[in-house]
């Protein structure tokens, strides 16, 4: 009994250990199994996480889309901002521009000083020239000049004043100056035409004061950009000779002048051809245009 009692204590004892051996097996495969789950897991847990990198990528793609949009707008804004400041600029011109058509039908009767505190004496005005060929006096082509002159002024934001509206009006050089003295005028324009004994004399001229002019030297400079401003693109839009600023202190209606004065002279009447063309509303037009332009010119617009 005892031998088979110990032969039966080894078989259980080798039993018993054969079954720990087999679940220690059994625990050492649970740890890998559960590693490989969990990687089974995680990767849709990481495709999740791409997932919000994915769409705001596609935020990110949208967002060039809405600076268009925006930029478009900007631009569009950008554009009517364009327009409202150019409608602006023309309605804010503050300038006053005093428009004065050579001599009248009516002819202003005695003498005037020359200029403030002068003894000598000048006309106080003359009838002026008349067309060689056209036979049209001078004082109704200025008057046809600075009416278009003036519409074409108003319309680009400045405020005009003539000396006169009718041919039947007598003033002299001083009251015509005075004219624009009391209107505080940003710039005094004298529409002239010329007359010379040489009838091929032809193109167009500006007349202002000089450096040493006794009465108003201080406006020189004023009155000679002026001039050069309006010569260069009246020049330059009828197309016409440029003759030259005529510097001289012998116009008795630029000497009484206080504000900035030039005398266009727009062409000659005593030309034959030029006379003529002067009388066709193409090239009136021309030369209302280029005076505009040289008075913008002088103003920095």
């Amino acid at each position: 009994m005892t031998k088979l009692k110990k032969i039966f204590f080894v078989l259980l004892c080798t039993a018993l250990f054969l079954t720990g051996c087999s679940e220690e097996a059994q625990d050492t495969d649970k740890p890998v199994q559960s590693e490989n789950q969990t990687a089974e897991t995680k990767k849709p847990a990481d495709t999740e996480k791409k997932k919000p990198k994915t769409k705001q990528a596609e935020n990110t793609e949208e967002k060039p889309s809405d600076k268009e949009v925006s930029k478009a707008d900007t631009e569009d804004k950008g554009e009517e901002k364009g327009e409202d400041e150019e409608k602006k600029e023309d309605s804010e011109k503050a300038q006053t521009i005093v428009i004065d058509p050579g001599h009248s039908a009516v002819t202003a009767e005695g003498t005037e000083p020359l200029g403030p505190g002068s003894s000598e004496y000048k006309s106080a005005d003359t009838g002026g020239t008349s067309g060689v060929s056209s036979k049209v006096p001078e004082y109704e082509l200025t008057l046809s000049i600075s009416r278009q002159l003036k519409q074409v002024l108003e319309k680009r934001g400045y405020t005009v004043i003539m000396t006169r509206d009718t041919n039947d009006v007598p003033l002299s050089c001083v009251q015509r100056a005075e004219i624009a003295n009391n209107a505080d005028a940003d710039a005094y324009i004298r529409i002239h035409a010329n007359g010379s004994e040489d009838q091929s004399a032809n193109g167009a001229m500006t007349i202002c004061t000089t450096p040493q002019n006794p009465y108003i030297s201080e406006l020189y400079s004023a009155n000679r950009l002026l001039s050069d401003c309006i010569l260069n693109k009246l020049c330059e839009t009828a197309g016409c000779r440029r003759e030259r600023v005529w510097e001289t202190d012998t116009m008795s209606g630029n000497n009484w002048s206080k504000v900035p004065t030039t005398i266009a002279e727009i062409g000659y009447m005593s030309n034959p051809q030029e006379d003529m063309k002067m009388q066709t509303p193409e090239y009136q037009s021309q030369i209302v245009q280029g005076i505009a332009k040289g008075i913008d010119t002088y103003f920095g617009y």
